[in-house]
Order: C-alpha cells, then structure tokens, then sequence
C-alpha cells in the first residue's frame, strides 16, 4: 500500500493496462473512419469487363493436345495456345480471352475466344478447367468446349469435351 492508502500497482501492469484502453480507442476510432471513408471503383474496369483480353505472343507452358488443333490449323493453333493457356491458368469463370492468327499465314484472318467456364478434378486429382473456344475464318464461326488438365510437369493436356458449355 502507499501513504495515500491506494493499492500499489507496478509499473509493467500499470503500462499493459493502458496499453490494452489505447489499443481499444484505435480500434474504434478505426472502424469509425472506415464508416466515412469513401470507396471508390474504377468505372472503365466495369466497362471493358465484357472485352475479351487480347493475348498474344508464345507460350512457355507445354500444351499437349488431342483434338484441338485439328478444328483451327498449325497457325490458329499457335495463336489459340496462348488464350488457352491464360484462361486455364487464371482461374477466373467467364474471362475471355481473344486470340488471332498473325497477318501474312495461310490462316490469316482467324481468329476467336477462349472464355473459361469451370475448374473440375479429373479421376486423378488433377486440376482441370472446362473452356468455351470460337474460331471464326471465312465468315464461318466453330464452337466447341475443351477441357485442359494440369500436367505433373505444370503444362496442360488439351482435348475436346462433349460436355456443353452451361
């Protein structure tokens, strides 16, 4: 006890006591400025939602395929890869991505979507992702759905799916 006859704290609990009221006010006082805090959201992100993303260039990832390249030719296939590839690994249902064939090849002028549907796990646990893929050449459109199945060797095993697109 000290002369006045109030109880003797120590300076440790003392210091932890206000420690825990501060801590306390900056919490509220936080949650309370979060209230007020305006939230703001970039209106031409909204807009080019609907854009297909435009994917060009080579791919690195390997990517065997069963079927698909059959339906687009060698050149469409090289350009198709690199959307294919985006869409598998993004992760995100509904993305498009675009893809053409460069000027000056026998399939010049092709060109097309690949638009992620869903992620499913093939009998071997593999990670797989259902894709929605456009060719359009020739005033002429092709449809389809492939499944892509990720490898041990982090590429992708490509085919045709006959399961529609939901």
């Amino acid at each position: 006890m000290t002369r006045s006859g109030a109880p003797e704290i120590s300076v440790t609990a003392a210091l932890n006591a206000l420690n825990r009221r501060f801590g306390a006010v900056l919490i509220v006082a936080g949650l309370a400025a979060g209230c007020s805090m305006p939230i703001s959201m970039p209106l031409a992100s909204i807009a080019a939602a609907d854009k297909p993303v435009l994917v060009t260039g080579s791919v690195s990832t390997e990517v065997v395929d069963t079927g698909v390249a059959e339906r687009v030719g060698s050149v469409g296939w090289a350009a198709l890869k690199s959307a294919l590839v985006s869409a598998a690994e993004l992760d995100q249902d509904g993305q498009a991505f675009a893809w053409k064939s460069p000027a000056g090849t026998q399939d010049s002028g092709m060109e097309g979507t690949v638009t992620a549907i869903d992620a499913f796990f093939d009998e071997g646990g593999a990670i797989c992702r259902r894709l929605a893929i456009t060719a359009v050449a020739y005033a002429r459109t092709d449809s389809f759905v492939a499944e892509a199945c990720r490898t041990d060797g982090g590429g992708w095993n490509v085919s045709p799916s006959d399961k529609p697109a939901r």
